[in-house]
């Protein structure tokens, strides 16, 4: 196993690859008996996630605290699209022809 100057070297290595080439600002790394800790503040939530992951990577990582804080939220996800003519406002005029089947 690499010894803990090396071994933080190369988890330092591995997150700046993720991140085009340089550690994240407001990143703290360090390394104790193969086990990393992150800390500082970063911009979102997956960014902090990205970071994890890329530190948890490196040959000798024995593990990974994420003591990470961010500065704002992730963006939420778009809603899915929903036709207009779907709903409990939809028009049956509108819906294509064709057999209805009930159960009965």
């Amino acid at each position: 196993m690499p010894q803990t100057p090396e071994l933080e070297a190369q988890v330092r290595a591995r997150i700046a690859e993720a991140f085009a080439g340089s550690l994240p600002e407001g990143l703290v790394v360090e390394v104790a008996d193969g086990r990393v800790t992150l800390s500082g503040c970063v911009d979102t939530p997956s960014v902090a996630q990205d970071i994890e992951k890329a530190a948890a990577i490196s040959p000798g990582v024995l593990g990974v605290h994420n003591a990470l804080r961010t500065r704002r939220d992730d963006p939420p996800a778009p809603a899915p699209a929903q036709p207009a003519v779907s709903g409990m406002n939809a028009d049956p005029a509108d819906h294509a022809a064709g057999p209805i089947h009930h159960k009965v």
